[in-house]
């Protein structure tokens, strides 16, 4: 059945049709040959979308358009200029810096590439950046929306694989924070050979002013990860109120855009999870259908045959991921590839909360490799370059980050240290 399930699935990605509609012929196929009545097709892809949690994913997407149109990201990378703009890499640096900030509250890599791509790409060509090298800094940083809080990556392997998405939300700061500051170093050592990047002296009373603009903007990830750590209210739930709260500043406060733009953004948001529902609708149909065949059961065996060291196994999965990466995008990958690998390394006592942080990394980083790269198409469309100059210019990159995840792999501690401290539960 597993060997069924692939062939259809390659053989429609190969002629073009959406993933999708990839799984769900998959799923009628395997229907019909498995001589199931369809009806309990609509049950399962019923029952794999009619999940409270989910409602976060369409909220967060909202905040990520509320931020960009409504003045916040922009007065966050304000504030990112004057706090890190003197070191040596200059606006590369307060790219990166700028994507903690953005990340930490949209929670998708696609927008952190386009909205931080187009204030800060133009600004570093006109000192000295190459349009290749300011578009790779802008391009790789958006990896870190995926892993810092909010993550609608960490909201799907929540919610396809039964954990908490708290914990996962939480579990996600700290190798968000290494991810930043391998990427703010890599961007230095490249600075001071080349030679490319101006800095600006670092002055107290630039940082109080932007801090003093950005600083409503700032509450908004204390609301998310305060929230939930304090237990006033499930990641869900946080999604709302972030979403209220960044309306109300946006509209009252800062008055960057009318109202009326809402529609828009409802439209754009709604397009997107209509997208990821139905993803995880068809997935759900196929993780059904691979469970009562007995496929994650025959897979956790014959994996357990190879090794039963858990840094060994954990090096097989990131590299299945990585090659995984290269051909689906992170969505449909996460959804498919979860239900089928949370088993196998759960089975040498691996924490589920920590596999949920390494695979949306992993499969974070397929977003910035050719040929399937949703980032590296955006990143080239922003910066007006080509694909080859793009990926030339993000090798030094590629290596900063998959030094961070064999540290991961090597330290799981670093994980989850920080979420077993606060002992976060629920949704």
């Amino acid at each position: 059945m597993l060997w069924i399930f692939l062939a259809i699935l390659f053989a429609t990605i190969a002629i073009g049709l959406p993933i999708a509609f990839g799984l769900g012929v998959a799923a009628l196929v395997m229907a019909v040959l498995s001589d199931i009545p369809l009806s309990i097709l609509i049950e399962q892809s019923i029952r794999g979308v009619n999940s409270f949690p989910l409602l976060a994913i369409p909220f967060f997407i909202l905040v990520g358009e509320v931020m960009s149109n409504g003045g916040i990201a922009r007065r966050l990378m304000d504030l990112a200029g004057a706090l890190v703009g003197f070191m040596r890499g200059g606006l590369g640096q307060v790219a990166i810096t700028g994507s903690m900030f953005f990340g930490g509250i949209s929670g998708s890599a696609v927008a952190d590439t386009a909205a931080t791509g187009a204030m800060m790409i133009p600004s570093m060509k006109e000192q000295g950046y190459s349009a290749p090298h300011a578009t790779a800094i802008n391009t790789v940083s958006s990896v870190i929306g995926i892993i810092i809080p909010p993550s609608i990556p960490l909201i799907l392997f929540g919610i396809v694989t039964e954990t908490s998405i708290s914990r996962l939300f939480i579990a996600g700061i700290v190798p968000g924070m290494m991810i930043g500051f391998a990427l703010m170093m890599t961007t230095f050592i490249l600075a001071t050979l080349k030679h490319s990047g101006q800095t600006k002296k670092f002055r107290l009373d630039r940082l109080w002013e932007t801090f003093k603009a950005a600083w409503l903007a700032l509450v908004l990830p204390v609301i998310v990860i305060g929230g939930i750590i304090g237990g006033v209210f499930t990641a869900t739930e946080a999604a709302v109120a972030a979403l209220l709260y960044s309306l109300f500043i946006s509209l009252v406060i800062y008055r960057e855009f009318h109202v009326t733009e809402l529609w828009g953004m409802l439209i754009r948001t709604a397009r997107l999870t209509g997208m990821v529902l139905l993803l995880l609708a068809f997935a759900t149909v196929i993780a059904w259908f691979l469970t009562i065949n007995m496929v994650p059961q025959t897979l956790v065996q014959q994996v357990q045959a190879i090794t039963q060291d858990p840094f060994w196994l954990l090096m097989i999965v990131a590299f299945l991921l990585l090659l995984v990466g290269f051909v689906m995008d992170l969505t449909p990958a996460m959804v498919i590839m979860a239900p089928m690998l949370t088993p196998i390394v759960t089975s040498v006592g691996v924490d589920p909360v920590y596999f949920g942080v390494l695979m949306a990394f992993i499969l974070g980083i397929g977003l910035l490799t050719p040929p399937v790269g949703t980032c590296l198409y955006v990143g080239c469309g922003v910066g007006k370059v080509s694909m080859e100059q793009l990926v030339k210019a993000m090798l030094p990159y590629y290596v900063a980050l998959l030094v961070v995840l064999v540290i991961l792999i090597a330290f799981p501690g670093l994980v989850t240290w920080l979420p077993n401290l606060t002992d976060v539960s629920g949704s």
